[in-house]
């Protein structure tokens, strides 16, 4: 389903940490980015654990990955960086057969 209805371009993106040549150099940043099924739908308001939270921000639902997303990761929705700020597995308990994640806008 996410394959007909995508829209415009998702990326999940990694940065991981690499120990510098020297152990006084700084860690080496090596970034990966992964393409995403998904779609992105702008909301005003959500309810989280029972409480409505009134803000603007992006719910992007997306296809399981080839990686298991983490809230340290970014997603790249059309050549925008945005940090996640929840994500959860659906469904929430057995096999993972997609996921929800909430971007600030």
């Amino acid at each position: 389903m996410l394959d007909r209805f995508q829209q415009g371009t998702v990326l999940l993106k990694r940065v991981t940490l690499s120990p510098g040549q020297n152990e006084w150099d700084p860690p080496v940043e090596t970034p990966a980015t992964y393409p995403l099924k998904a779609s992105v739908r702008r909301l005003h308001q959500r309810y989280e654990n029972g409480v409505l939270i009134v803000e603007t921000g992006d719910l992007v639902t997306f296809a399981v990955p080839a990686v298991v997303p983490e809230l340290t990761d970014t997603l790249i929705i059309d050549g925008v960086e945005r940090a996640i700020t929840n994500l959860t597995p659906i469904p929430a308990a057995g096999t993972t057969v997609a996921w929800k994640a909430w971007c600030e806008a």
